[in-house]
């Protein structure tokens, strides 16, 4: 029995092999994903995102290269629609921070199961940043240090802009934020233009990155 949802394309950037047949098989386990196709260097991977894909699972140290270089290419190149989840060993600060500067849209430690999959890649394309707790809290240690004793910069948003930004930071999505701040969806859509544009980002993740760390917006208020 079908959903009659669209089914999702997601292709997927992994050299391992263990890592990559793991993916493909949550892929091609859920009823409404579909798999886009797999590929093992930057190379290759630039020519799945060409062809199309909804989300792309990616991994950032390749035979040729670094996943960073899809990421920002892709960025650069206007593919904003697409939602770039990271699936990495590496959950230090510099690789998380790197990844979310160059415009991935969630970031996940390998070894996450079908459940935690599954939730970041429909998380993703609802508007949200699936991030892996322990890289969620690399982040906040970041912010933390980075923030003591500074002096915090004028806040180059509007209120509404920061609340939006705010709904948006907590993981809620575009319909979600409208009904929230009582605004039309498409407004929604036009203050997260304004922030982009504001802060200099070209996701959601960078913009809750950068708003946290300058103090623009406050999660526990």
């Amino acid at each position: 029995m079908t959903t009659g949802r669209p089914h999702i394309r997601i292709a997927i950037v992994e050299d391992d092999p263990a890592l990559r047949n793991h993916l493909t098989e949550i892929v091609t386990s859920v009823e409404d994903f579909a798999a886009a196709g797999t590929a093992t260097t930057v190379v290759d991977g630039w020519t799945l995102v060409t062809q199309g894909c909804d989300v792309l699972l990616l991994d950032l140290q390749l035979t040729d290269g670094s996943g960073l270089d899809i990421i920002r290419r892709a960025r650069a190149a206007g593919l904003n629609d697409l939602k770039i989840i990271v699936i990495s060993v590496f959950g230090d600060v510099r690789n998380v921070v790197q990844a979310i500067e160059a415009g991935a849209d969630g970031y996940l430690l390998k070894g996450g199961d079908i459940t935690e999959t599954e939730r970041a890649i429909r998380d993703v394309i609802a508007g949200r940043a699936p991030i892996s707790p322990a890289v969620a809290g690399h982040i906040l240690a970041r912010v933390r240090n980075g923030g003591a004793g500074t002096i915090p910069a004028p806040n180059p948003l509007t209120e509404k802009e920061t609340e939006v930004l705010t709904d948006l930071a907590r993981g809620f999505s575009y319909k979600e934020v409208a009904i929230r701040q009582r605004i039309s969806h498409h407004t929604v859509a036009d203050h997260v233009k304004a922030i982009y544009r504001k802060l200099s980002v070209n996701s959601r993740s960078q913009a809750v990155f950068e708003a946290m760390q300058s103090g623009l917006i406050d999660l526990q208020s």
